[in-house]
């Protein structure tokens, strides 16, 4: 089914980076996400024990919880004058 939904950037930026990792399309992993946070398994953990998979040949810091903007890091680019 076709719908049009106004998401933030920072969210479907997310959703677009997850969906490329678990090589589906980001209309899926949302309709995952969603359909597990309306039957309340979405605070089901991750299985931490695998080694996080390399990205862009960059082995990945484990998750804070937190998720960083290119706001952000641009913000940070121009403190450190990089």
């Amino acid at each position: 089914m076709r719908t049009t939904l106004d998401i933030e950037d920072d969210v479907l930026y997310a959703a677009k980076e997850l969906a490329a990792r678990e090589r589906v399309t980001a209309s899926v992993l949302i309709s995952r996400l969603l359909r597990a946070a309306i039957s309340g398994t979405a605070g089901a953990q991750p299985d931490r024990t695998a080694a996080p998979r390399a990205v862009a040949g960059f082995q990945p810091f484990e998750a804070q919880g937190v998720l960083v903007t290119n706001a952000q890091i641009n913000a940070l680019r121009d403190v450190e004058g990089v």
